[in-house]
């Protein structure tokens, strides 16, 4: 009986593929192996197999290694080279008990292996494990790929949302950095780090000094609470919240667009009050089909005395932006699998980065010693992004990532940490080792030639680093990112294509 006639037979049954020169090996395993009920192939010539296999894969096969025409060993490896739908384990049989054997085979690819004369209970045990794996292996394939579907349509939606920035930046040509912000944080799928990189950015497009970003409470659709803030001090949002109940929430949802406190009438006159209390003076509304998920709420304005209506219409707009990214960030995190890989450069993802950080600054607190941040963005990326498109921008990424690889320690982890954004992080560097290494890949970046960089100001294409040293300079995980981004703000602020570290900041300030 063939395969393709096992298969028609019974489709919950295991079908095991037997490669073995010796008819009495056959004759035993497959009498055992039908009565343990799985259906049974034979192979006697090893030159057959791939064909057999590529028709008709097996759940599992056992293979002799010692065959005469081609050898276990070698059929393994090209095993290995065939794609199939499902994973498939392979278990060598050998009657030799050496160890340069065994290795051999499980480096060409065999998943087991077991020594002649066996144990048929021993063979069938190692059966059933392989097949266990084997069905996790392939349940893993099948969550691979809902994942790239899932990562297909958060792509699909990018793309839409790109569209709409074009359409927009005809209209609004002097929001630039709208723009800037927006490509960045489209493309920031982890919602904790693209809060931080909006409200950064958003400070540096409306004029205050201070954001605070309130979210709807996880298990109180009712309550809004601080996610995060920059330029406030903790005391004055310690306990800061606002109800849905609230008429200001109501008058919200009626305008649907940023308001200025001072504009609105007496009746919210007790919230108002609130907000005046936390230095606030304007308030917009992050929108989800008609409802509203969060307020983004702003100080004074340091340029003038109130926000005019330009600004309220920026904000309005950073609001709703901010909206969407977010709702796509927390989409993708909701079916997301656990992966630590950057797709496009090959690098280590953040949600890696973030992982290996804690780890490395956990051993450094054990033992004394250093941990070193570098925190590196194209200069310009934008600019070479959207001229050339997006396959020329994508080509940029992954080589700065190939000189990024090549340019550290085995031991250093390399990771994307977001749109044209790397970071590296150095267990045991010292502040200059990491400031030296710094500029080294800075110089290699800019001596690399790149395709059209002429385009780019200064006429080369470059990178601005941030640096920061724990425990130098912050004795925690998020202090060592904080120093090392502002740091990098201070590279790019003061020229680009330079490094900057801490101190730097610290003196400046």
């Amino acid at each position: 009986m063939t395969m393709k006639q096992n298969t028609a037979v019974n489709k919950n049954k295991s079908q095991i593929l037997i490669v073995d020169d010796e008819l009495s090996v056959h004759k035993l395993l497959t009498t055992y192996l039908k009565k343990q009920g799985y259906l049974v192939e034979n192979c006697m010539d090893s030159t057959q197999v791939i064909q057999k296999v590529k028709t008709y894969p097996p759940d599992l096969i056992l293979l002799d290694l010692m065959m005469p025409d081609l050898d276990g060993i070698t059929l393994t490896r090209r095993l290995r080279n065939l794609e199939f739908d499902s994973y498939l384990p392979i278990i060598v049989l050998t009657a030799k008990k050496g160890i340069k054997d065994m290795v051999a085979a499980l480096e060409a690819g065999a998943d087991d292996y077991i020594t002649k004369p066996f144990e048929f209970e021993e063979l069938v045990a190692r059966i059933k494990n392989m097949l266990r794996l084997k069905k996790l292996q392939d349940r893993l394939m099948h969550k691979t790929v809902e994942l790239d579907e899932a990562n297909q349509q958060i792509s699909r939606l990018n793309h839409v949302l790109t569209e709409t920035n074009r359409k927009l930046q005809k209209k609004l040509y002097d929001f630039h950095s709208i723009f800037e912000l927006s490509y960045r944080v489209m493309g920031q799928l982890e919602s904790k780090e693209l809060i931080r990189q909006a409200l950064i950015n958003i400070l540096g497009i409306v004029p205050t000094k201070s954001v605070i970003l309130l979210l709807t409470n996880k298990d109180d659709d009712d309550l809004y609470e601080v996610v995060d803030y920059k330029g406030v001090n903790d005391q004055l949002i310690s306990d800061f919240r606002i109800y849905r109940h609230d008429k200001l929430i109501h008058y919200l949802e009626l305008i649907k667009k940023a308001f200025q406190i001072n504009d609105v009438s007496g009746e919210f006159q007790d919230v108002i009050n609130i907000l005046k209390s936390k230095k606030i003076e304007v308030v917009s509304p992050l929108l989800r089909n008609e409802n509203i998920v969060g307020l983004l709420c702003l100080g004074p304005n340091i340029k003038e005395e109130v926000y005019s209506e330009d600004s309220l219409e920026t904000v309005s707009i950073l609001t709703n932006m901010l909206a969407v990214a977010l709702h796509n960030a927390q989409m993708y995190e909701h079916i997301k699998e656990l992966s630590y890989t950057d797709g496009m450069t090959g690098l280590h993802n953040y949600r890696f980065f973030r992982l290996r950080l804690k780890e490395e600054l956990a051993r450094a607190r054990r033992e004394g010693g250093n941990v070193s941040l570098l925190i590196i963005d194209v200069d310009h990326f934008k600019n070479y992004n959207d001229t050339l498109g997006h396959p020329a921008g994508d080509k940029v990424l992954r080589k700065v990532s190939d000189i990024l690889k090549k340019s550290v320690r085995d031991n250093d982890i390399v990771a994307r940490y977001g749109g044209e954004e790397f970071a590296i992080i150095l267990p045991g560097a010292s502040k200059e080792g990491a400031i030296a290494l710094a500029d080294r890949i800075r110089l290699k970046v800019e001596q690399t030639k790149f395709y059209q960089e002429e385009i780019q100001p200064g006429g080369k294409l470059t990178i601005s680093v941030g640096t920061a040293t724990f425990p130098k300079d912050s004795v925690s995980e998020e202090e060592l990112i904080f120093f090392a981004d502002q740091a990098l703000y201070y590279a790019k602020k003061t020229g680009r294509n330079r490094v900057a570290e801490a101190t730097e900041i610290m003196e400046d300030e």
